[in-house]
């Protein structure tokens, strides 16, 4: 009996060094093939290969189209419903009736909105330049409205001139009736759609290396092989 305990420790030590060497022979290939691969991509450009690189993209811009085509499918109610919409509020645009003055009202609201939104994303990318737009843009018209309550003792600016030209409303005013709150409350609109707008900035980047890490590929990046070199260690010494 001691000498069938023995055999089984063997056979047991013996399995268990087949199946470690296994998998360090299978990790080997499997990082030699990851390296060969990362040499193919890098040589598929279209100053090299251009007949290869446009095969790539017309493929990658048809299985696109029939992913999106059967998402749509699935979704039709919501198209369906978001074309109604639309087509109703294209209609209330057009018409003539009494209507327009809201409908300019909310117009003018939109595209003051978009302006700020575009000057976050704007500040949010850089365009490789570092351009911060709240230093340029929404730092300056904060304190220009914070001037102009201070000396008007009040915030209700006519519109217009509002806001490209600060002008003090008519009527009395009493000294020191305007407070922080009310400037905070004249500039939220602006802070906080600039402050939309840096966020929106932030998602392209978000999800390309969401992209990445969810197809497996390994991005060629000298920070990111580090970062994760710095991780496995982590793990090891955990």
């Amino acid at each position: 009996m001691a000498e069938n305990g023995t055999d089984c420790d063997q056979r047991r030590i013996r399995m268990i060094k087949e199946q470690h060497n296994g998998s360090f022979t299978d990790s080997s290939l499997l990082n030699e093939r990851k390296r060969k691969d990362r040499e193919e991509r890098l040589n598929i450009v279209l100053w090299r290969k251009p007949l290869i690189t446009l095969q790539y993209f017309f493929l990658e811009t048809l299985i696109n189209l029939k992913e999106w085509t059967i998402k749509l499918w699935h979704r039709r109610s919501i198209l369906v419903s978001f074309l109604l919409m639309l087509a109703v509020l294209t209609a209330t645009y057009y018409v003539e009736g009494t209507h327009q003055q809201y409908v300019r009202y909310m117009e003018k609201k939109f595209f003051w909105c978009a302006y700020w939104v575009g000057l976050g994303i704007l500040s949010s990318v850089g365009l490789g330049t570092g351009l911060h737009t709240f230093l340029l843009y929404l730092g300056p018209h904060i304190a220009s409205v914070t001037l102009a309550a201070y000396e008007c003792n009040s915030v209700n600016f006519p519109e217009p001139p509002y806001p490209d030209q600060i002008i003090c409303p008519d009527g009395e005013t009493t000294e020191g009736s305007i407070s922080l709150w009310a400037i905070i409350s004249k500039v939220r609109l602006e802070a906080c759609m600039w402050g939309a707008g840096t966020a929106i900035g932030e998602l392209p980047p978000y999800f390309m290396a969401r992209a990445a890490r969810l197809s497996g590929a390994e991005p060629d990046d000298e920070e990111y092989q580090e970062f994760e070199e710095m991780l496995e260690h982590a793990e090891t010494a955990q």
